[in-house]
C-alpha cells in the first residue's frame, strides 16, 4: 500500500509539472525568442525613437520633427519628439533618461551642450539603445552617427561673402548674434568664421558675440544696446533664423537702414521674407532644409537598427529614402553631411517654402 501510495503521489505530481508548462505558454515563447538573439527581437518589435530638440519652441526644430514623422511613417517607426522649451541642457539629459526607462530604440539629440550632455548619451547607449546626434553634435564616442547640415568650413565663408558683399565692405566691426554661447554647433561655426575671416578679410573686425536665446524680444534688445553703443558697426551676423526679426527691427527702430546689414544663417526663409523683400537691411542668408535633416537623421538610426553601422562607413555613405546617398565625410567620427549650403536673396526666395 505505502508503495502504490508513492507511485499516485509520483504521478500526479508529474502531472502538475506539466499542467504548469502548458500553462506558461508566453513566458515559454519569450525564452526562447530570448535566446535566438536580438535580430529576432527587432522583427517583432515597434522601433521607437525618442527625438530631443534643442528647443520646441523653434519653427526649424519644429520642421525637422515633420521630416522626422514622414521617415518614420515611411519606415513604420514610432516617433516621439520632445525636449526643453528653453535650451535647458539638464531637461535635455532628464528627457533622455526618461526614454531610457521606457526602453526606446533609438535616441537622437540636438545637443545645447556638447559636454554637458554627453554623459546622459553615454548612459543610454551603456543601456543598449541606439544613439545619434543631428544639427550640434555631442561627444563622438557617445553616439555612432552625427548628421551635419553642412560643415562648419563651408557655411563660414558662404556667410561671410555674402556679408561683404551686402554691406559693401570687409573692413570695420561685426556683431555675431549666436542662440547660446554652449551650442555646439554654433559655437564650431563662430570658430571657423574667425578663421576664415582672419585669413581672407584681415580688417573685418568681429568685436563681439551675444546670445539672443533663440528670442525675438531678446534679440531685438541686445542687438539694439549695443548698436547704440557700437554705431559704426557694418553688420550682424546672425546664426539662428529665430534672431533675425529681432536684429533686423533693432536696426530699423534706430534708423540705420542701410548703414548696418543683418545676413548669416536663416535656415527658415518663411519667417523672414519680407525683410528680404525691403531689402534694406537682409539682402542675402544661407540655409539648408530642416525638413530634410529630420528626414536623414531617421534613416541614419535605420543603419543601426538594421546592424549596419560598420558597413556604411566602409561604404562610406548611407541610403536617405528620397534624398538618396548621403555621404559619410568622416568616418572615424561617423559625421554625415546632407550637402553644401544654399544661398537666397530676393530674387529667389520664394522658391524656399519652409
Amino acid at each position: 500500500m505505502k508503495k502504490k501510495a508513492l507511485v499516485i503521489m509520483f504521478t500526479l505530481m508529474l502531472a502538475f509539472v506539466m499542467l504548469a508548462g502548458c500553462g506558461q505558454g508566453g513566458s515559454g515563447d519569450a525564452t526562447t525568442e530570448d535566446q535566438t538573439g536580438t535580430d529576432a527581437a527587432t522583427e517583432t518589435e515597434t522601433v521607437t525613437i525618442g527625438m530631443c530638440p534643442k528647443f520646441t519652441s523653434d519653427n526649424y526644430m519644429l520642421s525637422a520633427r515633420d521630416g522626422a514623422q514622414a521617415a518614420c511613417d515611411e519606415l513604420g517607426y514610432k516617433l516621439d519628439f520632445n525636449g526643453p522649451v528653453d535650451g535647458d541642457v539638464s531637461a535635455q539629459a532628464d528627457i533622455i533618461s526618461q526614454w531610457v526607462q521606457k526602453g526606446y530604440t533609438a535616441i537622437t539629440v540636438s545637443a545645447n551642450d556638447k559636454d554637458a550632455l554627453s554623459p546622459a548619451m553615454q548612459a543610454a547607449k551603456d543601456a543598449g539603445v541606439f544613439t545619434s546626434a543631428w544639427d550640434a553634435d555631442v561627444q563622438p564616442q557617445t553616439r555612432d552617427f552625427f548628421m551635419n547640415q553642412f560643415t562648419a568650413e563651408g557655411i563660414a565663408k558662404v556667410i561671410t561673402e555674402c556679408m561683404v558683399k551686402d554691406a559693401g565692405t570687409d573692413e570695420g566691426n561685426f556683431l555675431i548674434l549666436t542662440s547660446t554661447l554652449t551650442a555646439p554647433n554654433q559655437t564650431k561655426w563662430i570658430e571657423e568664421l574667425r578663421k576664415y575671416i582672419a585669413a581672407n578679410h584681415p580688417k573685418m573686425i568681429i568685436d563681439d558675440v551675444l546670445p539672443g536665446d533663440e528670442d525675438v524680444v531678446k534679440s531685438r534688445d541686445t542687438t539694439m544696446n549695443y548698436l547704440r553703443s557700437h554705431p559704426d558697426t557694418k553688420g550682424v551676423i546672425v546664426l539662428t533664423t529665430n534672431e533675425v526679426p529681432g536684429a533686423v527691427e533693432a536696426v530699423k527702430q534706430l534708423g540705420m537702414e542701410g548703414k548696418v546689414m543683418v545676413g548669416g544663417i536663416m535656415n527658415i526663409p518663411s519667417l523672414i521674407r519680407e525683410y528680404f523683400k525691403e531689402g534694406t537691411v537682409a539682402k542675402s542668408g544661407a540655409a539648408n532644409s530642416p525638413y530634410d535633416l529630420g528626414y536623414a537623421a531617421m534613416y541614419m538610426i535605420k543603419v543601426q537598427v538594421e546592424g549596419n553601422v560598420e558597413k556604411a562607413k566602409q561604404d562610406g555613405y548611407i541610403e536617405a529614402g528620397r534624398l538618396g546617398k548621403l555621404q559619410i565625410i568622416d568616418k572615424d567620427n561617423g559625421i554625415v553631411l546632407i550637402g553644401d549650403p544654399v544661398v537666397f536673396d530676393a530674387s529667389n526666395i520664394d522658391n524656399f517654402t519652409w
